[in-house]
């Protein structure tokens, strides 16, 4: 007797529910999402960690090297260039960002080849590279929820949360990060775990310490059922990432350290003065501007099904979660919370964000009557709020005021009536979705009660 797709993990795509119409929804979901990433990308106001990216891809396309002595950049001549142009051990001056974020827009800029660096190659390939993460979240949704949901459940991560203002935005570590959390969870669903590993190196590249994420779904999945294949295939193939990555940093800073793009004493000696910071924590979850729960409120409404469908959820879901969580705590260990400036939202909650999200959809079957009235009202109001960012590049929130301000809120006052607006249709949409939910999760309840289970 077959098994029903609730009870099992490894079942195909909802049992193929749509017939060969399914097999158009990923499709679908991909264009829908880079059609409205690639309009929506900054082209004009960047952040000068994004801003020296795209010039570091440019220079390498242009002319064969990475290094800027001699080049004139007036978007440099700022008090803190040393943040971004460090002087490598190759004698060279040369841009300090992640290896994942440079290559990732070596294509974009090749083929768009011109004289002085532009935004438009970055934001492009930042579209495109987070509308393939998207529909890769789909797709390890679609295993164990029936396709409108997965499709609901989709469409918030990607438009309701910073995935669309940061991730899609721009080129930041983020989204090189994001896609390979998106693939890791897609292969761990589908249990390919040699593609898991493939995906867990591209973590590596966009931030090295996000590593973690992958050495937790290789350990809880190999320990818990048992199987060291699991994590030795895992692991090797995320390991393997190094060698090429070490191979990139030796030519662009003339250092074997695959960590050579930053000043990582500034990180190891902050985590040494300070085991554990409150205003790092604080800072992370709840800051005006760029709290995690601030901008995505919907985490409160679903923690208490999460917690009650915990046990049920899948394994790799659950280390997954555990993975983001990881990540999260040795972030804020390394890295003192400045808030930052120059992004609308949040950055540094995206890979936990990304981890979580295919728990949190698995868990919206556990809802309580109350969250089930308020989760479509809140996701509504968080898709208002980062559309306003996402749409213009201009409402960011100095550093020194993120305990202070709110981008969005700055944007009500900028423009009430336009925001009013935003927020109306928001909400309607918000109450639309709810109700296909509702019809489709009562649909799947008969369709379940209607089978007997082995």
């Amino acid at each position: 007797m077959p098994r029903p797709k609730e009870l099992d993990g490894r079942a195909t795509d909802a049992a193929g529910e749509s017939g060969r119409r399914g097999r158009f929804i990923p499709w679908a979901v991909f264009l829908i999402s880079a059609l409205v990433y690639a309009a929506t990308a900054a082209r004009d106001v960047v952040s000068l960690d994004v801003r020296t990216a795209y010039i570091a891809s440019w220079r390498i396309t242009t002319a064969g090297v990475p290094w800027i002595e001699g080049l004139t950049l007036p978007e440099l001549d700022h008090p803190l260039r040393h943040v971004w142009v460090l002087e490598a051990a190759n004698g060279h001056e040369v841009i300090g960002r992640s290896p994942g974020v440079v290559a990732s827009g070596l294509p974009a800029f090749w083929l768009f080849g011109s004289d002085a660096p532009t935004n438009l190659p970055g934001a492009l390939t930042a579209a495109l590279m987070t509308a393939l993460a998207v529909t890769l979240l789909f797709l390890a949704l679609r295993t164990r929820l029936a396709q409108r949901n997965a499709v609901l459940c989709t469409f918030v991560f990607g438009f309701a949360t910073p995935a669309w203002s940061v991730a899609a935005n721009g080129l930041w570590p983020h989204t090189v990060t994001v896609l390979g959390i998106c693939g890791l969870a897609w292969s761990s669903a589908r249990e390919r775990w040699w593609l898991a590993g493939l995906f867990g190196g591209v973590i590596a590249w966009g931030r090295l310490h996000a590593a973690v994420v992958v050495a937790a779904v290789g350990l809880i999945l190999g320990v818990g059922r048992r199987e060291p294949g699991i994590t030795w295939r895992i692991g090797l193939l995320s390991l393997a990432s190094l060698v090429p990555m070490i191979v990139w940093t030796r030519w662009m800073y003339g250092s074997w350290n695959p960590m050579a793009s930053y000043d990582t004493a500034v990180f190891t000696g902050y985590a040494e003065e300070n085991r554990f910071s409150v205003v790092n924590h604080l800072g992370f979850w709840i800051s005006p501007d760029s709290g995690f729960l601030v901008w995505t409120p919907v985490i409160l409404v679903m923690l208490p099904a999460l917690v009650r469908s915990w046990r049920s959820l899948p394994e790799w879901a659950r280390a997954l979660t555990i993975g983001g969580l990881g990540y999260t705590v040795v972030q804020l260990t390394l890295n003192r919370f400045s808030g930052g400036d120059g992004f609308y939202g949040y950055r540094l909650g995206l890979e936990l964000l990304a981890c979580a999200a295919p728990a949190f959809a698995f868990a919206s079957a556990a809802l309580g009557p109350v969250a089930r009235r308020l989760v479509g009202p809140v996701v509504a109001l968080q898709a208002a709020a980062i559309f306003v960012g996402a749409s213009r590049d201009s409402y960011f929130v100095a550093s020194d005021r993120v305990w202070e301000d709110n981008a969005f809120v700055i944007a009500l006052r900028e423009n009430p009536v336009g925001g009013i607006c935003v927020v109306a249709v928001s909400v309607l949409l918000g109450v639309i979705a709810q109700r296909i939910w509702a019809q489709s999760d009562s649909t799947e309840r008969g369709t379940v009660s209607s089978h007997s289970v082995p």
